[in-house]
C-alpha cells in the first residue's frame, strides 16, 4: 500500500512562482515523504496535513502542510497519478482523500447549476428582446452581483484556455516572476488568487480576464521604460479586474450574443467559448478608464510604488498614437483629458516610493 510514488508539483519557499516537478509517496508511519532533483527527500506527518480539491473543476489533489521554513503545497494534478496517491494512502487517509475526490463532483454539479440558471437568464429575453435591450446595463449588474469569485476564476480559465489556442502563452521565468512580485503588491486583501502570464506576441497590449488572469504581451514588456511603467500598466490592469469591468464586459457580450443565437435557432455551446475568446478585444468606456485610473493610482500609492510610471506610460501612449496606435489604445482608449487629469492627481502625491528590486534591463534582454 505504501511506497509506491506518484507525481506532482511543489511549491514553496525558495521555489519557483510555477512549483517544480517532485515525487511523493506514503511511508509505512502514514507521512508524505516529497522528493525533488537534488535535495533530500522530506517527510511531513499525516496529521499535519491539508487534503482538499483544487486546479481548474476541482480536478486536481492538493496536499498543504505548514513547514520550519513556511506553507508548503504538493499537487497532484493527473487523474493517474491521483489514482496512485489515493491506492498507496494509509487507511487514515483514504477517508480524507475520498472526500476530497467527492468536492469536485459536487463542484461540477453546481457548476451545471450555475450554466443553467444563466442559460435560463438569457432565455428570458425571448419574450421580449427590445425590453432586454433597454434594460441590458441593469440586468448585467444583476448578473454580476450574484456570480461570486469562485465562478468568476473559473470564467477566467476559460479565457485563458481561449487564449492559448490563439498565441503561445509563457506560465513561467524571470518575467512571469516579475509580474508576479510586482503584482502581489498590487493585489493585497483580492478576493482573487491572481496569475501571471506572458504572450510572446510583439503588439504593445495586456488585459485581465476575470478572476485575476493577466496577460502582458511580450512587446509591451520590452516596451516599458521602468519596472514602475510595468508597475503603472499591472495597477490599471489589476483595477479593471477588481471593479469587475471585464466580467460586465464578458457577461453583456456572452448576454446578447446568445439572444442572438436562441433566436436563430442556435444555442450551442461554441457561443460561450467564443465570448471568451472577444474578451481581448473589448473597449472599455471613458467612466470604465477613469475608474481603473483612480483604483489603479490608489494601489500604487498602497504599494508605495512610484506612480509617475503610470503617468509616463501614458505619454508614452500619447506620443506613439500619433505614429501607428499600439494595440492597447483600441481596448484602453485614451484621451487627453484622462492625462491632464492623472497630471494632476500624481502632483498632489508626496509619499516616499520604494523602488522595484527588478533589473528590467535583464529581464526584457531574456523575453523569449
Amino acid at each position: 500500500m505504501t511506497d509506491r510514488p506518484f507525481a506532482g508539483r511543489l511549491f514553496g519557499p525558495g521555489l519557483p512562482g510555477a512549483g517544480m516537478n517532485a515525487t511523493g509517496c506514503w511511508t509505512e508511519s502514514g507521512a508524505l515523504r516529497v522528493s525533488t532533483p537534488g535535495a533530500q527527500p522530506a517527510e511531513f506527518q499525516a496529521e499535519a496535513l491539508e487534503i482538499a480539491a483544487a486546479g481548474f473543476n476541482d480536478a486536481g489533489l492538493r496536499i498543504s502542510w505548514e513547514g520550519p521554513d513556511g506553507a508548503g503545497t504538493f499537487m497532484v494534478e493527473s487523474e493517474v497519478e491521483r489514482s496512485a496517491c489515493a491506492a498507496s494512502a494509509p487507511s487514515g487517509l483514504n477517508t480524507r482523500i475520498a472526500a476530497a475526490s467527492g468536492q469536485r463532483s459536487r463542484l461540477e454539479r453546481h457548476f451545471r447549476v450555475g450554466w443553467l440558471l444563466l442559460a435560463l437568464f438569457l432565455s428570458l429575453p425571448l419574450i421580449g428582446i427590445g425590453a432586454f435591450l433597454l434594460q441590458a446595463d441593469r440586468i448585467t449588474d444583476w448578473a454580476v452581483a450574484h456570480i461570486s469569485p469562485r465562478h468568476e476564476a473559473r470564467l477566467g480559465d476559460l479565457v485563458l484556455a481561449q487564449t492559448r489556442l490563439q498565441m503561445k502563452i509563457i506560465d513561467r521565468g524571470q518575467a512571469v516572476d516579475a509580474l508576479s512580485s510586482i503584482g502581489s503588491k498590487l493585489t493585497s486583501g483580492s478576493p482573487h488568487s491572481y496569475r501571471w502570464f506572458v504572450a510572446d506576441r510583439p503588439d504593445l497590449n495586456a488585459f485581465a480576464a476575470p478572476g485575476g488572469v493577466v496577460v502582458v504581451f511580450s512587446g509591451l514588456l520590452r516596451s516599458a521604460g521602468s519596472a514602475e511603467e510595468l508597475a503603472g500598466v499591472l495597477a490599471h490592469e489589476v483595477a479593471h479586474a477588481e471593479l469587475r469591468h471585464s466580467l460586465r464586459g464578458l457577461i453583456k457580450s456572452l448576454g446578447l450574443r446568445a439572444l442572438v443565437m436562441l433566436v436563430i435557432g442556435d444555442a450551442s455551446g461554441g457561443v460561450f467559448a467564443d465570448a471568451a475568446t472577444r474578451l481581448t478585444e473589448l473597449r472599455f468606456s471613458r467612466e470604465a478608464e477613469r475608474e481603473a485610473d483612480d483604483e489603479g493610482l490608489r494601489r500604487l500609492v498602497a504599494a508605495r510604488i512610484d506612480p509617475h510610471g503610470m503617468l509616463r506610460f501614458y505619454e508614452k501612449l500619447a506620443g506613439e498614437k500619433r505614429l501607428a496606435p499600439p494595440a492597447i489604445l483600441s481596448t484602453h482608449p485614451a484621451s487627453g483629458e484622462r492625462l491632464t487629469r492623472l497630471r494632476r492627481e500624481v502632483a498632489g502625491l508626496t509619499q516616499t516610493w520604494i523602488a522595484l528590486p527588478i533589473d528590467l534591463e535583464a529581464l526584457q534582454k531574456n523575453i523569449p
